[in-house]
C-alpha cells in the first residue's frame, strides 16, 4: 500500500506546445473530410443541379399526395412554379456550398 502512494503520478498536460500540425491535405470543412470524399469527383454546377431537380421532384411529389390526400383541386401551374422557384433556390445554394468547398480543399 505505501509502495503506490510513492509511486509517479502520470499527469495530463493540455494545450502542449510541441502538438504535431495536420498535413495540408487533411483539410476539413465543419469536421468534414473534403479530400479523397467522392463529393469532392462532382463539379459544384452539377451538384447543384441535382440538388434542385431533387428538391423539385419531391416538392411536386408531395403536391400530388397532398391533393390526392385531402382531395383539393391544386392548380398545377401554381405548383410548378412555386416548386420551381424553390428548386432553384435550393439548386444555387447547394452550388455555393460545393463550391466553397471545392475552393477550400
Amino acid at each position: 500500500m505505501i509502495s503506490a502512494l510513492n509511486s509517479p503520478v502520470n499527469t495530463v498536460k493540455f494545450c502542449a506546445k510541441n502538438q504535431e500540425s495536420k498535413p495540408a491535405s487533411d483539410k476539413t470543412l465543419s469536421g468534414v473530410p473534403l479530400r479523397g470524399t467522392k463529393r469532392l469527383n462532382y463539379s459544384p454546377v452539377t451538384i447543384g443541379a441535382l440538388n434542385g431537380v431533387c428538391w423539385f421532384g419531391v416538392g411536386m411529389l408531395l403536391d400530388k399526395l397532398s391533393s390526392k390526400l385531402f382531395k383539393s383541386k391544386l392548380n398545377s401551374k401554381v405548383s410548378l412554379a412555386i416548386q420551381s422557384a424553390f428548386g432553384l433556390i435550393m439548386g444555387y445554394q447547394a452550388y455555393k456550398v460545393a463550391k466553397n468547398e471545392s475552393k477550400n480543399a
